[in-house]
């Protein structure tokens, strides 16, 4: 006669601490880029001083079961009956907050990037003790704490430090309250997917920028706008005129206040190459020298960046600054295709 071997017992019938904890831990997508806080999503247990004051409770009562205490039973369920409304305000603190994206700002690495919570309160009661905690790469967590009146919004700011280049994701971040003596903890989870770029920390002294001009005639068309830059490019002072355009010399020699009414000459376009560094520098060394020329000169000159599978053409202005930073935030990840 042969036996069967006994079968495990189904894995689905039971909820492991492995499976729970995947449960507690599950993400949950935003809807319309809002986290709803709603009784499915809050977690609620007592703190250390939860724990404390139920044991203080059972002696209680056992003293005056045994004891025959009028008095001591009275004391007993009406500080129980505290426990139990602090329970529920406790749950109540953080019940149907709303918890949407903000603001993200950009770091250098070395600094620390910026991410923005904003949490709607659409009840009349106050909201009191919100935490925003944040696990870091060093184990620690960073804390951030809001208290709402009724009917109103907060930020909450979570500060991440910038370790390394590229992208920066928000880890997700846990929102619990102790109000409102400390005896229960109650938390729930938000994961915005939220990212920021990590632009490489800035040389402190760099060298000067090698000009490479775009076009041999650059410097041929700003001589020339200098020489047609005469009495017939001058007109009478408007009120409302910016005092940069004012002629000074003109006006000092004719006695008349004169306007410059041509147009400004622009700086030769030049490119920020990887290839003019020195071979025997790192590639985060040659990122931090990029970076220093670009915020050096991308505000007040066209630049161009060029680097290996990347090339940016020559621009100028806030905007191309941060397309120059992104694309020596993401190299070599981001690559001309």
């Amino acid at each position: 006669m042969t036996t069967r071997p006994a079968l495990p017992a189904p894995d689905h019938l039971g909820l492991t601490p492995g499976r729970f904890s995947a449960w507690l831990r599950r993400k949950r997508a935003p809807v319309n880029g809002v986290v709803t806080l709603d009784r499915r999503h809050l977690y609620i247990l007592p703190t250390r001083g939860g724990i404390g004051f139920s044991v203080l409770l059972a002696t209680m009562l056992l003293t005056s079961l045994n004891y025959a205490i009028s008095l001591g039973f009275a004391l007993t369920f009406l500080l129980a009956g505290i426990g139990m409304g602090c329970m529920w305000m406790a749950y109540r603190n953080l019940l149907d907050l709303r918890v949407s994206a903000g603001p993200v700002t950009p770091a250098f690495v070395g600094e620390c990037a910026i991410f923005t919570l904003h949490v709607d309160n659409q009840d009349a009661a106050a909201r009191i003790g919100i935490e925003a905690r944040t696990p870091l790469s060093d184990a620690s967590t960073e804390t951030a704490a809001l208290t709402l009146d009724g009917v109103s919004s907060g930020t909450l700011p979570v500060r991440l430090s910038a370790i390394r280049r590229g992208r920066l994701a928000l880890p997700r971040v846990t929102l619990s309250s102790r109000f409102p003596f400390g005896l229960f903890r109650v938390w729930s989870y938000a994961d915005l997917g939220l990212a920021t770029i990590v632009y490489p920390a800035p040389e402190a002294s760099p060298p000067p920028l090698p000009l490479h001009p775009q076009s041999d005639d650059a410097d041929d068309g700003a001589a020339s706008f200098a020489a047609d830059d005469g009495i017939d490019q001058l007109r009478r002072y408007r009120p409302g005129d910016p005092l940069h355009r004012i002629a000074w010399k003109h006006s000092a020699r004719t006695g008349k206040w004169l306007t410059r009414s041509g147009h400004t000459p622009q700086q030769p376009s030049c490119w920020i190459d990887w290839n003019t560094l020195p071979p025997t520098m790192d590639t985060e060394a040659r990122l931090s020298r990029l970076c220093a020329w670009v915020l050096m000169t991308g505000e007040v000159s066209e630049i161009g960046l060029r680097l290996p599978g990347v090339e940016i053409k020559p621009g100028r202005g806030s905007a191309h600054v941060r397309a120059c930073l992104e694309a020596l935030a993401l190299w070599p990840e981001r690559r001309a295709r």
